[in-house]
């Protein structure tokens, strides 16, 4: 059951093993608990009787049933929590085969693998410390905060664009690959993957 306003109190009969049983509850809870009902192959009745069988301690069924609703919510915020650490920006960027990094909106690059880096010395010598690369000019053909801002709307297509490299005098042109960083969103980030020469 959705509801347009989740602090909405909704009331709902249920009959449950062999009782029926009256529920006031706000939408956003009987909108989790249908939620969470269908993800066990449960019916909502089936559920309440078994939260019934298993209650302890001296509150109503109705605070028994949105601790627990809460308490399945937490859980499953926690795995996908987990998960998603699992696929880090950082390890992303670390397991990639090609050169690649994380960049900042305000142009930094937060991390990079080996393989931007061997890149880099490829191309520039004297890039031997993370000193010399702060000394680096990244310049990109369409600005970072647009490219985001695209990839926020069109979260399902990389972006592209031009990059120029500068080191002191010398200068080097190529293309980007960029998807949005998964984990970074205060302040937003992307990773870009060197696709090539321009």
């Amino acid at each position: 059951m959705s509801d347009p306003d989740p602090f909405t109190p909704h009331f709902r009969a249920i009959n449950s093993g062999g009782k029926r049983r009256g529920f006031r509850l706000e939408g956003v809870f009987w909108t989790a608990l249908d939620s969470i009902t269908k993800s066990d192959g449960l019916s909502v009745a089936d559920y309440v009787s078994r939260l019934s069988d298993h209650k302890t301690g001296e509150s109503g069924l109705s605070s028994y049933l949105r601790a627990s609703i809460m308490q399945r919510v937490l859980e499953q915020h926690d795995r996908v929590r987990n998960r998603m650490d699992s696929f880090s920006s950082r390890s992303i960027v670390a397991a990639c085969p090609v050169p690649a990094f994380i960049i900042s909106v305000d142009k930094r690059i937060l991390f990079q693998n080996s393989g931007f880096l061997m890149y880099l010395q490829t191309r520039f010598s004297g890039l031997d410390t993370i000193e010399a690369l702060s000394n680096l000019k990244l310049t990109l053909e369409t600005p970072l905060v647009d490219l985001i801002e695209d990839m926020r709307r069109d979260n399902t297509r990389p972006k592209s664009t031009g990059f120029t490299i500068g080191y002191g005098e010398r200068r080097m042109r190529g293309r980007l690959n960029m998807a949005l960083a998964p984990d970074m969103d205060d302040p937003p980030a992307a990773i870009a993957f060197v696709s090539g020469p321009s």
